[in-house]
């Protein structure tokens, strides 16, 4: 990410005028108000994969076909998790699994034990619905 040469502000690399103070934005050695930057000086501007980078949606239909494969899947996402991931949002989307895997764990836990207290048997449940 680039900053504004008059106010230090940070500008993106699209922007032609700061949008704190209005100066004209310089990149790559040319004058914002020039406007006759090439593809390849665009190109160049690109800085190179941050954490911060956004997931794209692809990426997170990988990243969830991959958490779902059932023993190597769970331990890609604990990895992922614990910091293994080199995108912020990756991190954060298994971190979220996991707690609602942890959740769906409880909660069935808690229904098992439900139905034991009250002697209810799969049988049962089964017969009373169908």
């Amino acid at each position: 990410m680039s900053f504004c040469e008059s106010c230090g502000n940070p500008v993106y690399r699209l922007d032609r005028t700061c949008a704190s103070c209005g100066a004209p934005v310089t990149q790559n050695g040319q004058s914002a108000r020039n406007g006759s930057q090439s593809r390849n000086s665009v190109l160049e501007d690109i800085s190179p994969r941050t954490p911060y980078d956004v997931l794209s949606s692809w990426g997170f239909v990988g990243s969830i076909f991959l958490m779902s494969i059932p023993v190597i899947g769970f331990i890609i996402t604990i990895v992922w998790a614990s910091g293994g991931a080199s995108n912020l949002n990756r991190r954060n989307l298994a971190r979220a699994y996991l707690i609602f895997v942890g959740l769906s764990v409880v909660l069935s836990i808690a229904l098992a034990f439900f139905m034991i207290a009250s002697g209810i048997s799969i049988d049962q449940l089964y017969n009373r619905f169908y």
